[in-house]
């Protein structure tokens, strides 16, 4: 087996139209000593043979071929074959710049960290009402950092964090919020303002927004939400980040209704409706800060008062807006 420095890993599902882009950017990167693991998850378009193609002509890829299971459970399967000292991510519709993991490597020598991160571009073009999962880090982890940097794709870590909290297990059980243990146990974080990533938009994608027929895949949300406490427990953050931990459950809830709404699905939206009574969501202290700085003053009015109010009134509100 080859020794390699960095694993990158792409889970990859129909993604015929921009896999070559995705791997050539990771292949031309200037450091050297990459391995690519390619997880493709059941793709059905021709993507397979590209992928195929790929893995024959470079001994450097891998390829990992599988059932469809979704992102994170490609996202699982790649740590579990990644032999690189450091772990990187990109998804399979999106690019690197030539120099991005150079960038990254250097800086976490400098710094000797154990986590870096950097900015990135949305391509073809910047969609100003889409948030960017980027905020700097300034030494603090609160709510606002959370928020804004649980997003694999633009860092580079070393596996062995990654191993030590069993973040390809996490995957399963917490979905995407296994990101923030990995943020909540690093030894040390360092970030550039240099945007390395390019994040393609515009176009359908594993994580394009469409809520019907997804009640049960927000169901899974939910679920992996409700064990969030876990991922604070015996840490320096469980007493300041409780009520934030709490927040993120009931943000899955108030989801939950949504699409409960979407689809015309009383007994999931009842379901999510008696959980938020339970969790007293209106009392929480990030529920309305967070819902406004991520939504804004409208949205979050709606999601924190209308939706919840009764489903006939959140069967509307979405017939309206969705």
């Amino acid at each position: 087996m080859d020794k390699y420095l960095i694993s990158v890993i792409i889970p990859v599902y129909n993604a015929k139209d921009y896999i070559r882009e995705c791997i050539d950017s990771v292949l031309n990167q200037s450091i050297k000593g990459i391995e690519i693991v390619l997880i493709n998850d059941g793709s059905t378009d021709g993507t397979t043979e590209i992928l195929r193609e790929y893995q024959d002509n470079h001994s450097n890829i891998t390829l990992i071929e599988k059932a469809n299971e979704g992102v994170l459970a490609a996202r699982h399967d790649g740590i579990l074959n990644a032999h690189g000292e450091l772990i990187g991510w990109v998804d399979a519709d999106d690019f690197l710049d030539i120099s991005m993991y150079q960038e990254l490597y250097d800086l976490m020598i400098r710094e000797n960290a154990d986590y870096v991160y950097c900015d990135y571009n949305f391509y073809p073009e910047e969609i100003k009402s889409k948030a960017k999962w980027f905020k700097e880090w300034r030494g603090v982890m609160d709510w606002k950092f959370l928020e804004r940097n649980t997003q694999c794709w633009k860092s580079l870590t070393k596996k062995e964090l990654l191993n030590r909290i069993n973040t390809a297990d996490n995957y399963l059980r917490y979905g995407e919020y296994a990101w923030i243990e990995v943020l909540l146990n690093a030894e040390k974080i360092a970030y550039t303002n240099k945007c390395l990533y390019n994040y393609r938009v515009g176009h359908v994608s594993l994580s394009s927004a469409n809520f019907e027929g997804r009640v049960q895949k927000f169901k899974s949300g939910v679920e992996q939400a409700s064990h969030l406490k876990e991922i604070l427990r015996g840490t320096k953050y469980e007493s300041s980040l409780s009520a934030y931990f709490d927040y993120r459950y009931i943000y899955t809830l108030l989801q939950l209704e949504v699409v409960a709404a979407v689809n015309k699905d009383r007994a999931a939206y009842m379901e999510a409706s008696r959980e938020l009574k339970r969790m007293h969501f209106r009392s929480n202290q990030y529920v309305k800060e967070i819902l406004d700085f991520n939504h804004g003053k409208k949205k979050s009015f709606v999601l924190r008062n209308v939706i919840p109010a009764s489903y006939s009134a959140a069967v509307l509100i979405t017939k309206a807006v969705y």
